[in-house]
């Protein structure tokens, strides 16, 4: 017995991990460079899984490869399914922290701090419309 009702069940599913870096009510992010997909809108630290890797050891590395920082993960605070033009996407945000409690992004990495409550106002991709509107909110909360 097959299904024509179009489900996605046999579709391969590009897995994420997203790191959350915050740190005094701010977050790290960065605008997505010109010749990328979804150029011009924000990004936080992340990227897909390699091969048998797990979710939040990608959000790890990552966050050292793209920001140069080293983070812990605190929490996985939200994940979601999304289907964009270029694929099934399977996005795992976890809340970080820097290890070292003073360290900056590399000025050339592009990535900045930004105040939680000002990320609504940013242009990120479709799939992290709940967590930046929950990030929002908590900013504003806490301002």
């Amino acid at each position: 017995m097959h299904s024509s009702d179009g489900s996605d069940a046999d579709e391969p599913v590009i897995k994420a991990g997203i790191g959350l870096i915050g740190r005094n009510g701010r977050f790290l992010v960065r605008m997505r460079p010109p010749g990328t997909v979804y150029a011009g809108y924000w990004e936080f630290p992340g990227g897909k899984c390699e091969p048998g890797e797990p979710p939040e050891a990608a959000a790890l590395r990552e966050c050292f490869e793209e920001t140069g920082l080293r983070v812990k993960v605190e929490r996985l605070r939200h994940s979601t399914r999304y289907r964009y033009p270029h694929g099934l996407v399977e996005l795992h945000f976890y809340d970080c922290t820097p290890v070292d409690s003073a360290a900056e992004p590399a000025v050339a990495t592009g990535f900045r701090w930004v105040c939680a409550s000002e990320l609504g106002a940013l242009r990120f991709p479709e799939a992290n419309e709940a967590v930046v509107d929950e990030l929002t909110r908590l900013g504003e909360l806490a301002g």
